[in-house]
């Protein structure tokens, strides 16, 4: 029964680094989802779905643009490379 109340608890803590990470990439606030720690919550997020809500880019254009650098649609956030978080966040306005 423990184990099963934990594996509830890990699906409750991925969903809200979720709905955190979307929420701020919907703001237009791509950076501070993109630059998290490889073995945090966020770094579990598709990269897809924060390009689709950011005002800047949009579903097309974001994904237009995972496909010019090179970047899977099923890539999450920790599996991206420096360069290709610094391309996004050019892309998106927000070179940092």
């Amino acid at each position: 029964m423990e184990s099963r109340v934990s594996d509830f608890e890990m699906v409750k803590n991925l969903r809200n680094a979720r709905i955190h990470s979307v929420q701020l990439a919907r703001e237009g606030a791509l950076q501070p989802s993109l630059k998290v720690p490889t073995d945090s919550m966020e770094a579990q997020v598709y990269v897809v779905k924060l390009l689709d809500v950011c005002p800047s880019l949009g579903k097309v254009a974001g994904r237009r643009l995972l496909s010019e650098i090179g970047v899977s649609a099923f890539a999450r956030v920790g599996d991206l490379t420096e360069l290709q978080r610094s391309q996004i966040l050019a892309a998106a306005g927000e070179a940092s």
